[in-house]
C-alpha cells in the first residue's frame, strides 16, 4: 500500500473505483479538434476536386522584343562620301521618301563644274560659227547658184560648138568645190550641235547622280529607332545610317526560344509577354497569340536582318540557335496601351516598339490528377 499511495493521489483512486462514474462518456476529442478535422476534410475534398477539374499550364520561356511588323528597316547610303548632316534623330517620325541625311559628293560636283564649263565654250564657239558661218554659207550658196546656171549655159554652147568641153569641165569642177565647202560648213555646224547635245546629256546624268547620291531617303513611313552615323563620318555604299520601324505594321512580339523547347510551340497558342519597362507584379503581362513559328533554328545572320543590332543578336542567340516565334498582341481599346493585359487595365502608358521583353508560351494544359495516376498505376503494378 505504501508504494501505491506514492504513485497515485487518493482522490484519483476514489474516482476510478466509484461505480457511479462507469456510465459517463470519456471525452476523446475537444470541439477545437473537431473544427480542425473538418477543415482538413474540406481541404482534402478541394484538392481532390481540383486535381480532376483544375488545369496546370506547361510553358516554355524565351526572350525577345516588341517590334512593328516583326522587323526593322535599314536606311543606307547609296554612295561613298562624308556625312554633311543627319536630319532625323531617334524617336522622330519620317515619311516614305523623306531626306534623312545629306552626303558630300565632291567628285561628282567637280565633274559637273567641268562639264558646264565645256558646254559654255562649245555654245560660244557654235554661236560664233553660226554668225560667221551663216554669212559664208550664204556666199557659197550664191556662188553655187551662179555656177549651176553657168554650167547650163555652157552645156548649150558646147552643143552648138561655140565652147570647148574643157571650159565646161572647169566650171563643173568649180561648182563641185563650192558644194564641198557648203557640206563642210554644214558638217561643222552639225558637229557643234551634236557636241552640245552630248555635253547636255552628260550634265543631266551627273546632276541626277548628284541628286541621288548626295541624299539618303527613308524607304518607309515609320519611326526612327536608332541613328548609326553622325555628321562628319565617312560612309561607303550600303552603310547603315539609321534604323526605322514601319508605323503601318502592327506591334508584335518576336521571341527566341531554345530549339529543344521551341519545337513545342504551335500557331494559335497563348503567349504571356512581360515588357522590360513594365512591373509584372503591378500591371501583369500582355496577352498574345502565336502567329508564326520558324521551321528551322535561326542563324546569327538571320537575326541581324531582323534586329540590326550585333549586341542584341549575341544576347538572344544564347548558346545555340533558337527558334523564332512571332506573336500578335490581342487588342483591347479599353486599356491605355490599346492591348489586352492579364490585369484589368495594364500600365497607364503606351508600350513602345524596340522594348525588350520576355515571354512564356503555354504549350500544354494538364489536369493535376494526370501526374498522380501514373504513380498509382506503377504502385499497383509493383504490388
Amino acid at each position: 500500500m505504501g508504494m501505491t499511495d506514492g504513485l497515485f493521489r487518493k482522490s484519483a483512486l476514489e474516482k476510478l473505483s466509484s461505480p457511479e462514474q462507469l456510465d459517463v462518456m470519456m471525452q476523446v476529442t475537444s470541439p477545437t479538434g473537431w473544427i480542425a478535422l473538418a477543415g482538413t476534410g474540406v481541404i482534402l475534398v478541394f484538392v481532390v476536386v481540383w486535381s480532376v477539374v483544375g488545369q496546370i499550364s506547361i510553358r516554355v520561356d524565351g526572350q525577345g522584343l516588341l517590334l512593328r511588323g516583326a522587323a526593322v528597316y535599314d536606311v543606307s547610303s547609296g554612295a561613298q562620301g562624308r556625312v554633311l548632316e543627319v536630319l532625323a534623330k531617334a524617336g522622330d517620325t519620317v515619311t516614305e521618301g523623306q531626306v534623312v541625311a545629306r552626303i558630300a559628293q565632291p567628285e561628282i560636283e567637280m565633274k559637273i563644274q567641268n562639264t558646264r564649263s565645256m558646254l559654255r565654250q562649245v555654245e560660244l564657239q557654235s554661236a560664233s560659227m553660226g554668225r560667221s558661218g551663216s554669212s559664208i554659207a550664204a556666199q557659197y550658196r550664191a556662188q553655187a547658184r551662179e555656177l549651176r546656171q553657168k554650167v547650163v549655159t555652157q552645156e548649150q554652147l558646147v552643143k552648138k560648138g561655140l565652147l570647148t568641153q574643157g571650159t565646161l569641165l572647169k566650171t563643173k569642177e568649180q561648182l563641185a568645190a563650192i558644194d564641198q565647202q557648203i557640206m563642210q560648213n554644214e558638217s561643222q555646224v552639225s558637229g557643234q550641235e551634236i557636241k552640245q547635245e552630248d555635253l547636255r546629256g552628260q550634265l543631266k546624268e551627273l546632276e541626277e547622280n548628284l541628286a541621288s547620291n548626295s541624299v539618303v531617303k527613308s524607304s518607309v513611313k515609320g519611326r526612327v529607332i536608332e541613328v548609326t552615323s553622325s555628321t562628319g563620318a565617312i560612309v561607303a555604299p550600303g552603310t547603315r545610317v539609321m534604323t526605322i520601324e514601319s508605323l503601318d505594321a502592327p506591334l508584335e512580339t518576336v521571341l527566341y526560344i531554345p530549339a529543344g523547347e521551341g519545337k513545342k510551340v504551335k500557331p494559335g497558342m497563348q503567349v504571356r509577354i512581360s515588357p522590360s519597362t513594365v512591373k509584372v507584379e503591378e500591371y501583369g503581362f500582355l496577352v498574345g497569340e502565336v502567329r508564326t513559328v520558324s521551321e528551322f533554328p535561326v542563324t546569327p545572320e538571320g537575326l541581324r536582318k531582323v534586329l540590326r543590332n550585333d549586341k542584341l543578336v549575341e544576347t538572344l542567340m544564347g548558346r545555340s540557335a533558337p527558334i523564332e516565334v512571332v506573336a500578335k498582341l490581342l487588342p483591347d481599346p479599353a486599356t491605355p496601351s490599346g492591348y489586352k493585359w492579364s490585369s484589368s487595365k495594364g500600365p497607364p502608358t503606351q508600350v513602345m516598339s524596340g522594348t525588350l521583353a520576355t515571354g512564356s508560351v503555354v504549350v500544354e494544359s494538364r489536369r493535376p490528377i494526370s501526374y498522380v495516376l501514373p504513380v498509382i498505376k506503377r504502385s499497383v503494378g509493383a504490388s
